[in-house]
């Protein structure tokens, strides 16, 4: 007995790769051979209840079945060494139960295996371990198309993305002047000069949207080329500051349910404020985006990002105190949240589903 309990257990463990998108597969149980009808129909009547707790359909159709399971009870006969034939003695089972699956559509018998037992209490533990067993034979290609169908919104060549970014913090290193470090734009009481600081850090209210399209052409990297839109500082009377940005990607797909995407970026910007006496026209950074399901081919994300503008940036000094000009390099972490749709699946992961 202990064999069969090994058996059945790595049986049922092997199945579960298969537990999956079973209500598409149409099992039928024709009626159980048997020389007791009492055994005939608790059989049939107890499995044809664990193949729906399976969520496999059942049907009472033949025709409508794409796989058949079979039962067949018969005495549980031990063959000896001296070759006789004869039943088995009170302590052992006295019945075996042969359970077959065939392909409806062939009539070809893809597995059979039997599990001995004496009273019909014993199948109560084993029953759906046999149905998960049976059905852990049905051919992958069955299933494929399925499983294809769920990996589909994590490979397409093309997507169109938009997203609303948000920077949580915004560090300037002031270059200093002839006075030293000034700070124009610090919160002091009415009056006082600000304090004389190198380094500031701050929440600037300057979000922006990201218009984007991403190109996967290998299963492990992609490219974006986006339009970006952000305000500008509030010292800068919130002008928009337009650009043109390009993400190199690289797709980790660990789980059917979410990927992760790091990335690597450079942003080109354009200077439309007169407050601004010069802004760097490039900036670079990095990131990383983690993006869940989203319908069949699309997806949310949320992502997290650091970007530094290339270079000087100066901008006038709206208040009385000197100097007349600040300037100062920018440094940039941020965070956007989003979402993108897919065209056009890649080799490998359309719907094909195979009958």
């Amino acid at each position: 007995m202990v064999k069969y309990r090994l058996l059945f257990c790595f049986l049922f463990i092997s199945s579960l790769l298969h537990a999956q998108m079973r209500e598409d597969t149409f099992i039928h149980i024709p009626g159980v051979l048997s020389a007791r009808p009492d055994h005939a129909a608790f059989i049939r009547e107890h499995f044809s209840a664990e193949v729906s707790a399976a969520n496999y359909t059942l049907t009472e159709n033949i025709n409508e079945a794409h796989f058949l399971i079979r039962f067949e009870v018969s005495n549980n006969m031990i063959l000896y060494e001296d070759g006789v034939m004869d039943f088995p003695p009170p302590d052992e089972p006295q019945f075996l139960l042969r359970l077959s699956l065939v392909n409806n559509e062939t009539s070809e018998e893809m597995l059979s295996f039997s599990y001995p037992f004496t009273e019909l209490h014993e199948l109560y533990d084993f029953s759906l371990t046999m149905v998960y067993a049976a059905m852990a034979n049905v051919p992958i290609t069955r299933l494929a198309g399925f499983l294809d169908e769920d990996d589909r919104w994590r490979n397409q060549w093309l997507y169109v993305r938009f997203s609303l970014d948000y920077p949580v913090v915004t560090t300037h290193m002031l270059h200093p002047n002839e006075n030293g470090y000034m700070i124009w734009n610090l919160n002091v009481p009415s009056g006082q000069q600000p304090t004389q600081q190198a380094i500031f850090h701050k929440i600037a209210a300057n979000p922006g949207v990201t218009i984007g399209a991403e190109v996967q052409f290998l299963d492990w990297m992609s490219a974006e080329f986006g339009f970006v839109i952000r305000l500008g500082d509030p010292d800068a009377s919130y002008t928009f500051i337009p650009g043109l940005g390009l993400q190199l990607k690289f797709p980790l797909k660990p789980s059917m349910h979410y990927m992760i995407e790091p990335y690597v970026s450079f942003t080109s910007v354009a200077n439309t404020s007169q407050s601004y006496e010069k802004f760097p026209w490039a900036a670079v950074g990095g990131g990383v985006q983690f993006g869940v399901k989203g319908g069949d081919t699309g997806a949310f994300f949320a992502d997290i990002g650091f970007t530094y503008h290339i270079g000087d940036i100066v901008t006038r000094n709206h208040t009385d105190w000197e100097p007349r000009f600040i300037t100062y390099t920018r440094f940039v972490v941020g965070i956007g949240v989003g979402y993108k749709i897919g065209f056009y699946d890649r080799p490998g992961h359309g719907i094909n589903i195979v009958e």
